[in-house]
């Protein structure tokens, strides 16, 4: 299980909280917030230290925006999408950002299925290769 990651909002402490108790970490906020900062810090992928990773939509909403715009934009398919998650589907398609690159909620559809979608993709990396 050391390779599993949940990426959840980190507006609802008392959630990760409790995801963070199934998976057997520490649900201590003190220190909780300490490796956070300790990461930022230093550049360090907090999914390197936890299982139960906090994403702040206010301070990382716009890189996951444009993350996922990468991902599905990419010059060969990266990911498939199951005609039966027509909510994801309307999501993508109604998909909006403001003017500073946030998600537009108010012109996407199912926009909390749109915020899924961007937690869930969070932990895929897109390497370059060098030639």
């Amino acid at each position: 299980m050391d390779s599993v990651k949940i990426y959840v909002d980190a507006a609802n402490p008392e959630f990760i909280t409790t995801l963070k108790e199934l998976v057997g970490e520490s649900t201590r906020w003190d220190y909780i917030n300490e490796k956070i900062l300790y990461c930022k810090k230093h550049n360090l992928d907090l999914a390197n230290y936890m299982t139960v990773i906090p994403v702040p939509f206010n301070t990382s909403g716009k890189d996951m925006l444009m993350h996922t715009k990468e991902l599905l934009e990419y010059e060969k398919p990266l990911i498939a999408i199951n005609s039966k998650f027509d909510k994801l589907i309307t999501s993508l398609r109604t998909c909006q950002s403001d003017d500073v690159g946030k998600l537009d909620k108010d012109q996407t559809s199912y926009d909390n299925v749109m915020d899924a979608f961007r937690l869930a993709l969070k932990g895929i990396k897109m390497v370059k290769k060098e030639l």
